[in-house]
């Protein structure tokens, strides 16, 4: 697992995994809590504990802040 973007705004850690499975996705952590965003689509793909609204818009504000950044990683610590 590498952290991307570490406690940035709202305490948010942003996280992607090694050789991890297509789409290309980011792990948000936050309070033990955890959900999987798409970096294509923005939309939710699991949650292991549920965030409200507003953190999911905040999550993704973030997340299409440094979208560049986030997708950079994701093909160069993917397997395809």
């Amino acid at each position: 697992m590498v952290t991307v973007l570490n406690r940035r705004r709202h305490g948010f850690d942003v996280r992607i995994y090694p050789d991890d499975h297509e789409p290309p996705h980011v792990h948000v952590w936050k309070g033990g809590r955890q959900v999987k965003i798409d970096l294509e689509t923005m939309e939710v793909i699991s949650a292991s504990h549920k965030f409200n609204s507003r953190e999911i818009g905040q999550i993704v504000k973030l997340l299409l802040e440094h979208e560049s950044l986030l997708l950079s990683v994701w093909k160069r610590l993917s397997i395809s």
